[in-house]
């Protein structure tokens, strides 16, 4: 079974934050980890601006840096390829989709993921939409 975590799953890995627990069990339970390349990006520029806001400490940060680095060998990754565009260009227009959760259902749905693990509702309902099963970390597990 393939689990596909966007970027806000993997941020709940790293900082300790309102659904990390979940998104933990997830991790941990999951066979089979994958995420589009562009998670690398989102991720970094999400401790980028935590660290810049003051939500993270430098050590903080300079920690879950180094955790991204162990946590991306988990995953298989994804790459931003002209198919997995195409793609996301359809989600983006059918399904009502920010341009980078478009990109991650596509990528979701070209590896053949059954479980979509993200805190971001409007992808989760169109995962649901197009038969993936959903794991929102701000709603628990099942």
């Amino acid at each position: 079974m393939i689990t596909y975590v966007d970027t806000s799953t993997l941020l709940k890995v790293l900082v300790d934050e309102p659904g990390s627990d979940v998104a933990e069990q997830v991790w941990e339970a999951s066979p089979t980890l994958a995420s589009v390349a562009l998670v690398v990006v989102e991720a970094r520029a999400a401790l980028a601006r935590a660290h810049r806001t003051g939500r993270l400490t430098t050590a903080q940060h300079r920690q879950a840096k180094t955790g991204m680095a162990g946590l991306l060998g988990d995953l298989t990754l994804v790459e931003v390829s002209p198919t997995v565009l195409d793609q996301a260009e359809d989600l983006a227009e059918r399904d009502a989709l920010r341009g980078s959760d478009a990109v991650h259902l596509a990528a979701a749905l070209l590896v053949g993921a059954e479980v979509l693990s993200s805190a971001d509702r409007e992808l989760c309902d169109a995962a649901a939409r197009h038969g993936l099963h959903v794991a929102n970390p701000l709603d628990g597990l099942a």
